[in-house]
């Protein structure tokens, strides 16, 4: 029960740091976030567009500037323009951009107001249509879905039968070492691009489509977030278990197995592989991290609208929905890590467990 409770507590408290995390740029604003400024024609006065908007003042009547409630510029400019002799609303530029914790939180308590009525935010393309959160997140995540987990699964498999394949073949095991150091010191977009490139060149090579770089369409995509979830994670846990298991071949039962007659193949997949699922537990949410984020950069480069996509894609204008979507990416990160708790209470690793004889 108390584990329960901790985990509960933990994983609200994550979504509650995304929350106020996704939504920090609020807090630096360049224009007066209480000013707005007016073109009107000669048809009407100031003082008749003020008369018609309740808690506005004329600050500058010159130049037409009026003061509105804090914060709420973007509703009183619809509001203005709609009056007869008002052309235009304009924002009104501050000298030097501010930092401003209270337009943060009327910017956050506007957001909790808006989850509490169901509106989880609006995604707006570039010809200006506005899509409800709602109406996308479903088949979003399952896009997504469709080459986050198995692209996990296959890193995880994949990386723990290279190391336990480079300890039983010294010469493997170099060539391994080698290219898990070239890789590891590739930036991560970098990787994505010369897997982005090689597909090309591929399909130059063969005169067919054989791997969609791009998002066309409904054509999502497969290969390329693929291998980018599978290597970038992978490359983590193969460096951890590499380790680990060098680690292990070094204590004494090892030894003691060994002199025994059995084989290293055998010590490695009997004892040392028993063993190092404390370190492949332990670098697995790491690594989930890391396949999210490869997954958000893949997603952009290949201008697929899933969850990381939507928010970096050339054909989205405007983006209200930023912390709903980044409260989902963070659900799955919790989700993974509980599983991952749970792989730790069925499987009891003894560090060190000697040899049975």
């Amino acid at each position: 029960m108390k584990a329960i409770m901790k985990w509960g507590l933990l994983s609200l408290c994550t979504i509650a740091a995304v929350f106020l995390m996704s939504g920090i740029s609020k807090a630096f604003i360049h224009e007066e976030p209480d000013q707005l400024s007016l073109k009107m024609g000669s048809q009407s006065t100031i003082q008749a567009v003020v008369s018609q908007l309740p808690g506005s003042a004329i600050v500058d009547e010159e130049n037409l500037i009026l003061s509105v409630p804090y914060g709420r510029v973007d509703d009183y400019r619809k509001l203005a323009v709609k009056l007869p002799g008002v052309l235009k609303t304009f924002v009104v530029p501050l000298d030097k951009p501010e930092i401003s914790f209270r337009y943060y939180w009327l910017s956050v308590k506007d957001l909790l107001h808006n989850y509490s009525h169901g509106d989880l935010g609006l995604i707006r393309t570039t010809s200006n249509y506005d899509i409800p959160v709602t109406d996308m997140l479903k088949e979003t995540v399952a896009r997504t879905s469709l080459y986050l987990i198995p692209g996990l699964i296959v890193g995880v498999l994949l990386s723990v039968l290279l190391s336990l394949l480079a300890s039983i073949r010294r010469g493997i095991g170099k060539v391994t070492d080698s290219v898990h150091a070239l890789l590891s010191g590739l930036p991560d977009f970098l990787l994505i691009i010369l897997i982005q490139l090689a597909s090309i060149y591929l399909t130059r090579l063969t005169g067919r489509n054989v791997i969609l770089v791009a998002q066309f369409g409904d054509e999502i995509p497969f290969v390329i977030p693929f291998l980018t979830i599978t290597f970038i994670p992978g490359l983590l846990i193969y460096g951890t278990l590499r380790m680990a298991i060098e680690r292990e071949l070094s204590q004494d039962y090892i030894t003691t197995a060994l002199a025994k007659g059995l084989s290293k193949r055998n010590v490695l997949l009997r004892h040392v592989l028993r063993n190092i699922m404390e370190d492949l537990l332990t670098v697995l949410p790491k690594a989930t991290t890391l396949a999210l984020a490869s997954m958000a950069v893949a997603e952009a480069i290949c201008d697929i609208l899933g969850l990381g996509g939507y928010i970096v894609s050339p054909r989205m204008q405007n983006i209200s929905a930023t912390p709903t979507i980044c409260i989902v990416l963070a659900i799955f990160s919790i989700l993974f890590h509980i599983l991952y708790a749970l792989l730790g209470k069925l499987f009891v690793v003894r560090v060190g467990d000697g040899v049975q004889p």
